[in-house]
C-alpha cells in the first residue's frame, strides 16, 4: 500500500521478548506501508535477547542500560519517530492486515482533527459509539452506556495518532510501573479534549502464549479476590471516577493506585 507523501513510524516496545518481536515486525511488514520506518525501543532487556534483536531487520534500534519502565520507553521511541503519524504497537500485538485498507481512511481523519488518536482493539466493546465512517466510530467523552468503560478511552495496545499528539496531551509519566503509568496517561486524556476514536472491526491481537510482563509487577496483582466478578467491576469504575475528579494536569499521578517503581 502507497501513501502519497505520509511517512509513518511504527513504534513497538520491547523487554525480554524476541519470539514475540519477531512475529510483531512480521506482521507490519506484511501490511506492506511506503514511506514508513519501523522504531524498536528496548528496554534494557538480557544481553542474549538483545543479540537475537539486533539480526532483526529494524530501521532504529533504541537500547537502554538500565530498565526505566514502558512510560520512559515509550517516550523514547517518541522522540525517535521520524514521522508525522506513529502507529505504536507492543512487541506482544500482531497488526491484522486489514489495516492496510484503512490507513488511509485513518490518517485523513486524523488531518481533519475529526479525532486525535484511533485505536484498533479493547478489550471490552464499547457500547455507544458516534460512527465517523462504515469503519471507524468516535468514544464518546461520557456516556451513561459507557458506564464501566468511560475511563478506558485510551489504552496503550496498538493505536494510530499524529506525533503532534503528544506535544499537545504530553507524554508519558516516567518512573511509574506499567498499570499505573497507563491508567495515569489514561484519566489524562479522559480529563482532556482528545477525541479518541476506535475500528469498529478489532484489527490488532495479543500473541498467543505471550505473558504480560504487567502481570509480575507487584504480588498483589497475581492475587485472587474473593468478590465476584460484578462487584469488583463497579468498584473499579468508582474509583477511577474518583481519580478523575481528583487529578492535577499539572502534578500529575494517582491517589488510589501503588507506583510499584517508587
Amino acid at each position: 500500500m502507497e501513501i502519497s507523501k505520509k511517512q509513518i513510524s511504527f513504534l513497538i516496545t520491547h523487554y525480554n521478548r524476541p519470539d514475540d518481536l519477531l512475529q510483531c515486525l512480521t506482521a507490519i511488514k506484511s501490511l506492506d506501508v511506503a514511506n514508513s520506518e519501523i522504531v524498536v525501543c528496548d528496554d534494557a532487556s538480557l544481553d542474549k535477547h538483545l543479540e537475537t534483536i539486533q539480526n532483526y531487520a529494524i530501521d532504529q534500534l533504541l537500547l537502554s542500560e538500565i530498565n526505566q519502565g514502558l512510560a520512559a520507553n515509550i517516550n523514547k521511541g517518541i522522540k525517535a519517530c521520524q514521522g508525522e503519524y506513529i502507529i505504536y504497537c507492543q512487541e506482544d500485538f500482531l497488526l491484522a492486515p486489514q489495516i492496510s485498507s484503512i490507513l488511509s481512511e485513518c490518517l485523513d481523519l486524523l488531518k481533519q482533527e475529526k479525532v486525535d488518536m484511533i485505536r484498533f482493539t479493547s478489550n471490552s466493546p464499547f457500547n455507544t459509539l458516534i460512527p465517523l465512517t462504515a469503519t471507524i466510530s468516535l468514544i464518546p467523552k461520557f456516556s451513561f452506556q459507557n458506564f464501566f468503560l468511560n475511563y478506558y478511552q485510551y489504552s496503550d495496545h496498538p493505536f494510530v495518532t499524529r506525533k503532534s499528539f503528544y506535544h499537545r496531551f504530553g507524554t508519558y509519566l516516567e518512573q511509574t510501573s506499567g498499570r499505573y503509568g497507563e491508567t495515569e496517561y489514561a484519566i489524562r486524556i479522559l480529563k482532556s479534549n482528545a477525541k479518541i476514536g476506535i475500528t469498529n472491526q478489532r484489527l490488532a491481537s495479543t500473541i498467543e502464549g505471550s505473558q504480560s510482563v504487567l502481570v509480575n509487577e507487584s504480588i498483589a496483582a497475581n492475587n485472587v479476590y474473593p468478590l465476584n466478578k460484578k462487584w469488583i467491576k463497579i468498584a473499579r469504575a468508582f474509583r477511577l471516577y474518583l481519580e478523575l475528579f481528583l487529578y492535577n494536569t499539572h502534578k500529575r499521578g494517582l491517589i488510589t493506585y501503588t507506583n510499584f517503581r517508587k
